[in-house]
């Protein structure tokens, strides 16, 4: 029962953070929306930044395994298979997605604070793309590509909210094999 208490403020946490804010969102409410106390919530989670590395954690495990399947890439055909299968994962990751809209500037801030590493990030994907392009147009193709798939929340939320998931998959990969100049797998 504790860990479905604990799913349930995880699910209406992301659910307010996404309606009125994270900075709008108060613990009460959360609880209250729960009908369970105060006290029960802080059972589960000493604050509201911990709910939301908590809301945040899943996504980092993906970009972990996104990071890997960049690393073993050996070729760009590989880095489109990286890209292609991470772009099948977006979907999964819509309220991820719309709560980081929703809260960008306290997501970054807090995103500074726990162990993520952005410099390290960027120089793993830098020597990744060298050692797997075989030409600096490659190279730039690849790094555009991962570029087009991590920023389509922030330039297309409203594609991700009203479009037809499985249509922006398809899109989205179409794009990125475009770019890369490699085809679709039959």
């Amino acid at each position: 029962m504790s860990g479905d208490t604990r799913e349930r403020i995880l699910s209406v946490a992301n659910e307010l953070f996404i309606e009125q804010g994270y900075e709008g969102t108060s613990l009460r409410e959360i609880a209250d929306r729960l009908d369970i106390t105060k006290a029960a919530l802080y059972y589960h989670f000493r604050s509201k930044d911990e709910i939301l590395t908590t809301l945040l954690a899943p996504f980092f495990e993906l970009l972990d395994d996104l990071l890997g399947r960049l690393e073993d890439a050996h070729d760009i055909e590989a880095w489109a298979d990286a890209l292609t299968w991470v772009v099948e994962k977006i979907f999964d990751y819509l309220d991820f997605f719309r709560l980081m809209g929703s809260n960008r500037h306290v997501v970054e801030v807090l995103l500074e604070s726990v162990e993520h590493d952005h410099t390290e990030m960027h120089a793993r994907i830098e020597a990744a793309a060298h050692a797997a392009a075989s030409s600096v147009a490659e190279e730039v193709r690849m790094v555009a590509a991962l570029g087009a798939v991590t920023g389509f929340d922030d330039w297309a939320p409203t594609l991700l909210r009203e479009a037809d998931p499985l249509t922006l998959q398809t899109e989205l990969t179409a794009t990125v094999r475009d770019m890369l100049g490699v085809t679709q797998p039959v």
